[in-house]
C-alpha cells in the first residue's frame, strides 16, 4: 500500500507540473481565455492571474514531490480541485464546448472531458488524504518557494502594459521588401488565418483601399491555425497583403482579447489600434 501511495502521490505532483508547463509555454492563451469565461474582467487582470496559476501550480507539485506538508498540500489541493470543477460544470451548463485551457493549448479539452479529469485527480486525492503523514517534511522555506516562483513567473513572461512593446516583437521583413516598421506608417493587421472575423477584416481593408481611401501600407503578420493555407486566406479575402508568419505565443502577445488587432505604426511607434471591428471610428481616422 505504500508503494501505491508513493505513485499517486508522484502521479499527482506530475499533473500539477504539467499543468503549470502547459500554461507557461503559451500564456497568452490563457490570459485571452480567463477573460473570455468571465473569470477576470480583462486581459491585463488575465495576465497576472496567469502567473499567479502557474506559480501555485509549480508550487503544488514541488511539495507533493518533495513531501513538503503534504497533508496542507493535499486539502489545498482537494478544495482547488472542487473549485476548477464548479466553474466547469458552469461551462458545460452554458453550452460551451471550446478548450478550457486546463492544459493550455498543448491538450485541447472540452469542459466536459476536463471535468472527467477533476473527478479522478479527486478521487487520487481523497484516497491519498486517507493516509497519515507525521513524518512529511515541514521546512519553513516552502512558504517563501510561492511568492518566489510568483516573482520568477513574472520576470520570465512579463506582464506586457505599454502598447509600444508590441512593436518588438513584429518579425523582420526581408531588406527588398522595403518594409521597416521603425521609419514610416504601416497598418499591420494580426490575423488567425482560419478566423472568419479576421477574414472579414482583411476584405474590409481591402474594399477601402479599392474605394480610393488612402491608408498606410497594410501589411499582415499571420498566425496558422487549423488547414487553413495564406493561399486560401488570401483567396477567402481577396488580397494579397505582404505578410510573415508568427507563432503562437507572438500571436496572443499581439492581440488584445481576440482577433483581430490592426495597429496603426508611425516610425516604430504604435499610434493607435483596433481591435476585432473595423468601423467609424477607423473611418474617420484615414477619411475624415
Amino acid at each position: 500500500m505504500g508503494h501505491l501511495r508513493t505513485f499517486l502521490q508522484l502521479f499527482l505532483a506530475a499533473t500539477f507540473l504539467f499543468s503549470a508547463y502547459t500554461k507557461a509555454i503559451a500564456p497568452g492563451f490563457f490570459e485571452v481565455l480567463l477573460e473570455q469565461q468571465g473569470i477576470v474582467p480583462n486581459r491585463l487582470y488575465g495576465a497576472w492571474a496567469t502567473r499567479a496559476i502557474i506559480a501555485l501550480e509549480i508550487w503544488l507539485g514541488i511539495c507533493l514531490l518533495l513531501s513538503f506538508y503534504v497533508r496542507f498540500v493535499l486539502r489545498f489541493s482537494f478544495a482547488l480541485l472542487i473549485v476548477f470543477s464548479i466553474h466547469l460544470g458552469y461551462l458545460i451548463a452554458v453550452g460551451e464546448t471550446g478548450n478550457c485551457g486546463c492544459f493550455g493549448e498543448m491538450i485541447s479539452m472540452t469542459p466536459l472531458a476536463s471535468l472527467g479529469k477533476n473527478l479522478i485527480l479527486l478521487v487520487v486525492n481523497g484516497f491519498l488524504l486517507c493516509f497519515r503523514y507525521k513524518g512529511s517534511k515541514k521546512p519553513k522555506i516552502t512558504w517563501a518557494l510561492l511568492p518566489l516562483l510568483f516573482g520568477a513567473a513574472v520576470v520570465i513572461w512579463p506582464v506586457q502594459t505599454q502598447p509600444d512593446e508590441v512593436v518588438e516583437k513584429f518579425p523582420a521583413f526581408e531588406q527588398n521588401s522595403g518594409i521597416d516598421f521603425s521609419q514610416g506608417e504601416y497598418l499591420v493587421a494580426i490575423l488567425n488565418l482560419g478566423c472568419e472575423h479576421c477574414q472579414e477584416a482583411a476584405q474590409q481593408l481591402a474594399e477601402w483601399q479599392n474605394q480610393g481611401i488612402e491608408l498606410p501600407e497594410v501589411v499582415a503578420l499571420f498566425f496558422a491555425e487549423g488547414d487553413t493555407t495564406v493561399d486560401a486566406f488570401n483567396t477567402i479575402t481577396n488580397t494579397n497583403y505582404p505578410y510573415q508568419m508568427i507563432d503562437v505565443n507572438t500571436f496572443f502577445d499581439l492581440i488584445g482579447s481576440s482577433p483581430p488587432r490592426v495597429y496603426w505604426i508611425q516610425d516604430g511607434g504604435v499610434k493607435h489600434y483596433w481591435d476585432e471591428t473595423l468601423g467609424d471610428d477607423f473611418l474617420t481616422t484615414f477619411a475624415p
